[in-house]
């Protein structure tokens, strides 16, 4: 008995068109720059985190500061009738006005807050409401870099320009305070983030008879925009 064969199976060429292949580089292409995209702005707000960080503890540092002074000690007294801080209605020394102006990409470093002559307990003094603080990785030879048990330098400008005072302060990983004669220098660090930190002084704020003080600190990392900030009061007799 005759059997006609079976009609034979196209085969599959197991290849891919032009128009898959093309398909398959664009979405890749995009889940490539998408990755890039996301690790780019990761890394930016991880640096604006750790800036942020920092700010904040240059802040609260100089708070305390100021809150150990006596209560007629010239760091902390207003003069009656002073407004140098422009606040209406008030008595109030020194000035938080923005340390940058940034605009498309460029920024502008605005003018220190000018000193004041204070006069507490009989004798006029000079009050600068503002300094910078340069903060730098060390190693335990005393290059710069950063080591996982490297110790940190915080350099504060103590006076104003043109004849700034420079103060550093070696911070060490063992806890080992740092030396009463602490080195000066005439010449700002070269190396390491700079902060601004600018204060003022309100008098009889938020109720008659304390003083409130604020202090705004200002990264100086001029390629991170808008600028990081932070900003912190406290009151005090």
């Amino acid at each position: 008995m005759y059997q006609r064969p079976a009609p034979r199976q196209l085969v599959d060429p197991g290849g891919f068109t032009l128009v898959e292949v093309l398909v398959s580089i664009t979405v890749l292409a995009i889940g490539l720059m998408s990755a890039a995209l996301l690790m780019t702005n990761t890394f930016r707000f991880t640096v604006r985190s750790r800036y942020m960080a920092e700010a904040a503890q240059l802040a609260s540092e100089k708070l305390e500061d100021l809150n150990r002074f006596p209560v007629n000690d010239q760091h902390v007294t207003v003069m009656s009738g002073d407004n140098e801080c422009g606040l209406a209605g008030e008595s109030c020394e020194g000035s938080i006005a923005p340390a940058l102006t940034c605009s498309n990409g460029s920024c502008t470093v605005n003018p220190v807050p000018a000193p004041a002559q204070i006069t507490a307990g009989g004798n006029t003094y000079t009050v600068y409401y503002s300094d910078a603080v340069f903060i730098s990785a060390t190693n335990s030879s005393g290059a710069n870099g950063t080591t996982a048990n490297g110790s940190f330098q915080e350099t504060y400008q103590t006076t104003s320009a043109p004849n700034a005072s420079y103060t550093t302060l070696t911070f060490s990983p063992n806890g080992q305070s740092p030396p009463s004669n602490l080195p000066t220098s005439s010449t700002p660090p070269t190396v390491g983030e700079t902060f601004d930190r600018r204060w003022v002084i309100e008098q009889d704020q938020p109720v008659a008879g304390s003083r409130r003080i604020t202090v705004l600190v200002t990264v100086m990392d001029q390629t991170v925009q808008p600028p990081v900030t932070f900003q912190m009061s406290m009151v005090r007799p």
